[in-house]
């Protein structure tokens, strides 16, 4: 398996739940107080989360219009008054290294999840890619990034991995669900030689291997997006999954070439679902091919593409920043 080195994030919506905000500043550019204090924009937050596990090369999948401010944002201009300062300096000059690794596909028309992965196609050049969404953040609940947890996960399984989050019945109309069944694996558990009082005697113990369940790892056999409730209920219910709960995706996909492939069929045979390209919809077909993973991340994501969830989102980081106290 490659590594996956190329990473593909979709940011061609109109923005028009948080309009008119948005014809000010396109969504990606909105800023968020990152954990380390700093005021970054929406996109330079989740392309960092791309570079922490290994990313090498970035492609936004854009509108025309979006191109010139986010190549504007990630260029070495800054005012000689911001260099000066070398608290900002060091801020000053990551953008332009950030920015040397972007590429830019275009989507004229929103015909999808699907379809903007589609337009990276060319970039993608027949190598695995991750794909973030283009208004999700995400806290990792341990040292590791998100994006890492699940780039270590695809190392290990050599093949396609799907990040998973839990969401409640609901929730459904707005995600896309999977069905699948724990991964079993084995676990060696280390006995230690034993000395025995009596005679001084050691009596090596081999190691023991014993079959267990990963609960955070998933073979997956099926994903449905936005699936109505009694389809849920009647074939996307998982073992181990509370009720009224299912598995669905947390918002990172690492994906083998077939990919465009199948996306490549689904375009020229207008395979839709609810009337637009799904992403979803190709991954399902890759299932039936080769095979997939699925990882529950230890994290929590955020959506900025809304009011609500937006203001969620602020509060968040703020709680896991150094401004903690002006919230609480």
């Amino acid at each position: 398996m490659k590594p996956i080195q190329k990473a593909v994030i979709p940011i061609a919506g109109y923005g028009t739940r948080l309009f008119p905000a948005t014809k000010a500043v396109p969504k990606a550019l909105f800023p968020i107080i990152a954990q380390d204090g700093i005021a970054k924009p929406v996109i330079q937050l989740i392309i960092e989360e791309a570079l922490s596990a290994g990313v090498e090369e970035v492609c936004i999948v854009a509108q025309p219009q979006q191109v010139d401010p986010i190549t504007d944002y990630f260029s070495g201009s800054v005012p000689n008054a911001i260099l000066e300062k070398p608290e900002l300096a060091g801020q000053a000059h990551r953008l332009p290294e950030i920015g040397q690794r972007l590429h830019f596909a275009i989507q004229e028309q929103p015909e999808g999840f699907g379809h903007a992965i589609y337009c990276a196609k060319d970039f993608a050049a027949g190598e695995p890619v991750m794909i973030l969404l283009g208004d999700h953040l995400y806290i990792s609940e341990s040292d590791i990034t998100c994006a890492k947890q699940l780039v270590d996960v695809y190392a290990q399984v050599e093949q396609s991995v799907t990040s998973l989050d839990l969401c409640h019945e609901t929730e459904l109309f707005a995600n896309g669900i999977v069905h699948g069944r724990p991964s079993a694996e084995n676990e060696v558990l280390p006995f230690k030689n034993e000395v025995l009082p009596f005679k001084n005697e050691v009596l090596p113990f081999k190691n023991e291997v014993l079959p267990f369940k990963n609960e955070r790892r998933f073979a997956l056999t099926q994903i449905s997006e936005k699936p109505t409730v009694e389809f849920a209920q009647e074939h996307l219910r998982v073992e181990g999954i509370p009720p009224q709960q299912y598995l669905c995706n947390f918002g990172i996909d690492l994906l083998t070439p077939i990919l465009f492939d199948i996306l490549d069929y689904n375009y020229r045979h207008r395979i839709v679902t609810h009337g637009e390209i799904q992403l979803r919809d190709a991954m399902a077909e890759m299932i039936k091919q080769e095979g997939m993973s699925g990882y529950r991340v230890k994290g929590q994501r955020y959506d900025t593409g809304n009011p609500q969830e937006l203001l969620r989102t602020v509060n968040a980081f703020g709680l896991h920043g150094p401004y903690r106290d002006v919230l609480v």
